[in-house]
Formats: C-alpha cells, sequence, structure tokens
C-alpha cells in the first residue's frame, strides 16, 4: 500500500538525499487511502447555515442501521470527542479507557487509536493490518484538493516510531493536492511525534497561516510550486517533542522563496521569513534584507544579546527580538519606527564596557543598555531542558534549578565618562533591570523613557540630571526615599509608582500611586517651577483612592513644608482623626522633630491629645521630640497664662 510510504524511520540518511529521494518518487493515493470531504455548504433556502455533512451522514446511517439510542451505545464519533474533552480536563487516559470500555461492552465499536478517528476501517497492506483509512484528509477545491489532516500520531504508532520523515501526497485519484490548510497538522495529530523532515510536494501551491506551528520538525522542504505561504510561529519550547532547532530548504526550481543555510527568504532574499534557530549571541541580519516577517523570530530558545542590521533594512515585523541591541548604520529605514517601538538601538560606534552597551553622539557617551537580568528559575529550567533534549547534556531540568544560582550582581555605578566622552544621557529602554544599588553621575543630563529599573532598592540620582522619562523608576522596591534633585525640570507620568520620593525642590515626601493615570508628575515650567502637581495630589489623598501607604501619605503632606491651603490642611487632619490611634503610633515611630512641629502647628496634636502623644513618644524613645512637645505645651501655656512666670517644677509637669 503507497500509505505506509508517507511516513517512515529513517536516522541514518542525509537530509538532501531524502529531499531528492521524495522528489523523484512523489505519493500518490487511491480514493480508498484517504478521507474525501465536502465543503460545507449552505442548504436551499437558507441564508448561510453551515452543515456538517459528516455528522449527518452519520445520523442516517445510524437510523437505517436501527442502530440503538446514543444513551444505550456510544457512537465511535462521539468516543473521539470524549478523548478529546477528557484530555483537556486532565483525566487519565487509563481511567477513561475503562469507562469507555463498560460502555461499549459487547457493540461492533472499537476504541480509537487517537482523537483524529471517527471510524476506522481496516485496510490490508504488505501482510499487516492498519486503521490507517482516515489518517489523510482532503477536501474538494476548484483546483484540486486541500489537506485537511495528517494524523501523524497514527502513522507513528502503525510504524513503530516516534521520530519519523513525512512525505505528504502529491494528489488523490489523480486529483493533485494543492494547498495545506491550517488544521492539517493539528495538536491532537502531531503531538508526541518528532519529525526529522516533512516534505512538501510540488504539487502544493498554497500552505495557510500556522499550518506547521503545532509539528515538531525540524526541517521543513517547500516544492518549486508553493506560491503563497502564510505566516508559520516557530516555539521551540511549544511543541511535543520539544524542537532544538528548526530548518527550511526550498526547491531549487521555486521561483518565490528560498533557504540560505535554514533560512527561509522571499522576493529575492529582500523579505526574511524565517531565521534558523538557534541563535548566537550576535545575531547578523543578511545583507540586502529590508523586511523581516512577523513570525521570522523563534520563541522558545535562546534570543541573540546583540543583533547587526543591514543597511537596507527597512521594517521588522516580529517583536521576538526586541529585548536585544540593535546595531544598524546610520540613515537606515528601520532606525525610526524601531525607535519608536521601544528597541535599544546603536550605530556601529557602539563600546561594550563593564557588561553595559554605550554609544556616542554629538553630545557624547549614551548608555544603550546595562547589564542583563539574572536569569530566573523558569528560564534555568527551559534551559537546562533544552540541552538535555539536544544531547548535549545530562543534567535534568529539575537539578539545574535546584543547584545555586550564579551571584546577582550587587551594584551598577555608571562611569562619568566613556573613552574620553562624558555620559550624557541614558537611552531609551537601556535599564529595564538593574542591580540593587544604582548610582548615576553627575555628567548625566537626560533619562529616557522605559528605565524601569527592576530589582533596585536604592537608586542616587544626583544634581544635574534635568529630564526622566516616562515609566522610569518603578521596581517598587526602594528601601528609602528617593531623593529628586532640584535641578529636575520633567518627569514623565508612570515613573517612582508605589514609591516613596522626596523632592529637594521643596523639602516635600510624596507617595506615588501605582495607577500611571493618577500621576502627579509634570513639566516644572507649568507646575509653577516644580515638576509636581500638589493640587492634583491633595485632590489624590482627599478622594481614597489607591496609594501604596494612604496614612504615611496623609501624615507626610500635612507636615508639608509647601504646605496645602488651609482647607486642605484641615480636611486632611480629619481624614487623620479617623485613623487616630494608628496614626499617633506612626508618628511616635517615625515622625521627625519638624514634622511633629508642622502637626503640632496643623491642630492634630492638641491640648486633648498631648499627654498621650507624649507617652507614646517616650515608649519610642523619642526624647528630642518629647523635649519639644514639652516645651511648646510649656510655652503655650505660659502665653495664656496672667504673665507670670513657671517655676521649674511646672515648666517640666505634664
Amino acid at each position: 500500500m503507497t500509505c505506509d510510504f508517507l511516513v517512515f524511520h529513517d536516522d541514518d540518511s542525509a537530509v538532501d538525499e531524502l529531499v531528492r529521494a521524495a522528489a523523484a518518487r512523489p505519493r500518490h493515493l487511491r480514493a480508498d487511502e484517504a478521507d474525501l470531504r465536502d465543503a460545507a455548504r449552505a442548504r436551499e433556502g437558507e441564508v448561510w447555515s453551515p452543515q456538517l455533512l459528516p455528522y449527518e451522514e452519520w445520523v442516517s446511517s445510524a437510523r437505517a442501521d436501527g442502530r440503538a439510542p446514543a444513551n444505550e451505545m456510544l457512537p465511535a464519533q462521539e468516543i473521539g470527542l470524549i478523548y478529546s474533552g477528557a484530555r483537556s480536563m486532565g483525566i487519565e487516559r487509563e481511567e477513561l479507557d475503562a469507562v469507555l470500555d463498560r460502555a461499549v461492552a459487547g457493540s461492533e465499536l472499537a476504541r480509537p487509536e487517537s482523537s483524529a478517528v471517527l471510524a476506522p476501517r481496516m485496510l490490508e497492506g504488505d501482510g499487516d493490518a492498519f486503521a490507517l483509512r482516515d489518517a489523510v484528509a482532503v477536501r474538494r477545491e476548484d483546483d484540486g484538493y486541500a489537506l485537511v489532516g495528517f494524523d501523524l500520531k497514527r502513522f507513528a504508532h502503525a510504524i513503530g516510531s516516534d521520530h519519523v520523515v513525512a512525505v505528504l501526497p502529491a494528489s488523490v485519484e489523480g486529483v493533485p493536492i494543492v494547498r495545506i490548510t491550517a488544521e492539517a497538522f493539528a495538536r491532537r495529530f502531531v503531538q508526541g511525534v518528532g519529525v526529522r523532515l516533512l516534505v512538501v510536494p510540488d504539487t502544493v501551491k498554497r500552505i495557510d497561516a500556522s499550518a506547521f506551528s503545532s509539528v515538531s520538525a525540524g526541517c521543513i522542504h517547500l516544492g518549486a510550486s508553493v506560491e503563497h505561504m502564510g505566516d508559520q510561529p516557530c516555539d521551540l519550547a511549544g511543541v511535543s517533542p520539544r524542537l532544538g532547532s528548526r530548518a527550511y530548504s526550498v526547491d531549487g526550481c521555486n521561483g518565490r522563496y528560498s533557504s540560505v543555510e535554514g533560512s527561509l527568504f522571499e522576493h529575492d532574499g529582500t523579505r526574511l521569513l524565517f531565521a534558523a534557530p538557534p541563535y548566537a549571541e550576535r545575531a547578523f541580519v543578511p545583507e540586502g534584507v529590508e523586511e523581516i516577517g512577523p513570525a521570522a523570530l523563534c520563541a522558545g530558545c535562546v534570543p541573540p544579546n546583540v543583533v547587526h542590521a543591514p543597511a537596507s533594512l527597512a521594517k521588522v515585523a516580529s517583536k521576538e527580538w526586541d529585548d536585544a541591541v540593535w546595531v544598524v548604520p546610520d540613515g537606515a529605514p528601520a532606525v525610526q519606527p524601531l525607535h519608536a517601538r521601544g528597541v535599544r538601538l546603536a550605530s556601529e560606534r557602539m563600546v561594550e564596557l563593564d557588561e553595559c552597551f554605550y554609544d556616542f553622539d554629538a553630545e557624547g557617551a549614551v548608555l544603550v543598555a546595562g547589564p542583563a537580568a539574572p536569569k530566573s528559575i523558569s528560564r534555568r529550567f527551559a534551559e537546562a531542558a533544552a540541552v538535555r533534549h539536544a544531547g548535549m547534556g545530562d543534567v535534568s531540568p529539575s537539578a539545574a534549578i535546584k543547584a545555586p544560582a550564579p551571584p546577582a550582581r550587587a551594584s551598577l555605578v555608571l562611569p562619568e565618562r566613556v573613552e574620553g566622552a562624558p555620559l550624557v544621557r541614558i537611552g531609551v529602554r537601556a535599564l529595564p533591570y538593574a542591580p540593587a544599588t544604582l548610582a548615576i553621575p553627575h555628567t548625566v543630563r537626560v533619562i529616557e523613557r522605559d528605565n524601569a529599573c527592576r530589582g533596585t532598592q536604592r537608586a542616587i540620582i544626583p544634581e544635574g540630571v534635568e529630564s526622566i522619562g516616562e515609566h522610569c523608576f518603578w521596581s517598587r522596591s526602594f528601601s528609602a526615599p528617593v531623593s529628586i534633585p532640584r535641578s529636575v525640570k520633567c518627569i514623565g507620568q508612570g515613573c517612582f509608582e508605589y514609591s516613596l520620593c522626596r523632592l529637594e525642590h521643596t523639602g516635600s515626601v510624596v507617595h506615588v500611586s501605582a495607577d500611571q493615570l493618577l500621576s502627579c508628575f509634570g513639566d516644572a515650567d507649568e507646575l509653577g517651577g516644580v515638576p509636581f502637581d500638589f493640587a492634583a495630589y491633595d485632590e489624590l489623598l482627599l478622594s481614597g483612592k489607591n496609594l501604596p501607604d494612604r496614612l504615611g501619605a496623609l501624615i507626610h503632606r500635612a507636615a508639608d513644608p509647601h504646605a496645602p491651603s488651609s482647607e486642605v490642611l484641615r480636611a486632611l487632619v480629619e481624614r487623620l482623626r479617623e485613623r487616630e490611634d494608628e496614626a499617633r503610633r506612626r508618628i511616635a515611630r517615625d515622625g521627625e522633630r519638624d514634622e511633629i512641629a508642622a502637626l503640632l502647628a496643623a491642630g492634630f496634636i492638641d491640648e486633648e491629645s498631648f499627654d498621650e502623644q507624649i507617652e507614646l513618644l517616650r515608649s519610642c524613645n523619642r526624647t528630642d521630640c518629647v523635649l519639644f512637645l514639652m516645651e511648646e505645651h510649656r510655652r503655650r501655656r505660659e502665653g495664656g497664662s496672667s504673665g507670670k512666670r513657671a517655676s521649674s517644677r511646672d515648666r517640666f509637669a505634664l
């Protein structure tokens, strides 16, 4: 039977030899060797109501044969659907088999070998009986057949191997197969089967998008007639078994597509459709490429750290390498789109120093990228699994994540000068991650957007910085208030979220919300010389909206040297009185003398609460604050008396 030769096991022959042998001997099927399907169509009189004809045929045949009702005996179609649903719900196959055995006991139905089987017929071939009648499914189209199902799992089971070579059929009963649909290699057909080589015959003209996304194919060969192929996303870790690499080859007579070292190109090499993994730390986009397609770059593998692009590059649709540093020649059309997307760009003058990448412009040096983030547990597990699958190591993924992780870098002190040029700017997304301590030199004037600095606990922003772009410094793990120097004139939205900031302009300590729409930072020229909108901040405090430490924010604002209006101050004191006991304990524990003086002046500490606040301060050993309050209390009492000077006993009496 010719069907036997569609899938076979061969680990010894070279891929080129297998491709030549497949081209020399195309596979042709008879009508009884494939499942021939008709496209769904509307019935007469209906606007459009697709009818599942195979299901209707089963219903009519079941009734004609006088089969028992569905509640007495499960039809084979329903068994197949049950297997699919059981897997999605996590039910073990053995448990389900036992249930189905009892359900079909004494009937003529046989348990299907996979969820793709509906009602298999036994075909004889070479002395062996295989249920392969429905393993290849095609649907009639205007110019031939479309391949809609290729059950690799059943073929692999039949030949007794889960690592195979697959050659797709070229025709059925003399009618060519001209299209491969997106569902032809559905996950239920291919999961668990590794394909060394998948050969697309010369008759195929069209391949739907994502047709090969679920199949674990190490090499895919395109025939001479393929003239349209949709995007084929590839996730090496998302297929079973996991892939270590993937490559494409193309027939030399194909006028639209070509391959070079496993990578796939279109339009004479100007459009990169697929870059063959695995990737080196430095990747080079070939000369002449003008566009990188949306599915050209693989997921599920380690991306390159640096990408060198040609001057011809105009468009990069895929975003898999957006975390890399792109070295793009000046004037290349892709520079502006990549910059707008937040990709870290550098010119050919880029240098690497202490795990950081620096570039240069007319003003001086620019930090393009800081040190890489430490590897997470999930990434270490995935890399160990990939190495073991490729046969390059014996360490199990579980042992890899249990081993001690490399020590994380504790600090990053950026240099004042790089190769003689002052460091004047931190580029876009140069520091998505930063070590626990980050020190920025006084030569820096601009910190551009998206420098999140995840992992940073202490940031030193020196006098001299003038602008901080949007979404910077939101590690949410700062151990102390971040000091913002007077030189800063503009702070973008989304900065310092869930943090405390000390504005050196006014001496204020402000609490920043995690809601970027509630950001109060802005341009100092529009906000009275301070890059912070205190009116919006007061409204935020009184509105009850989310803040990391609402009580602390109320205390700091009520004691702010940059005092709010008297009306706002009274409202803040009222809010504090709603949580009076907790507020007084917080003041006793953390309050400074100036803060306590401001709260005393605001009226939160008064005659009624004086004794309680003094005792709380004494319990926290706040001697300076205790003496200050006692002196203020004495002074106020003396100011309200007839003028008689109090004795020493009275001055220190409670």
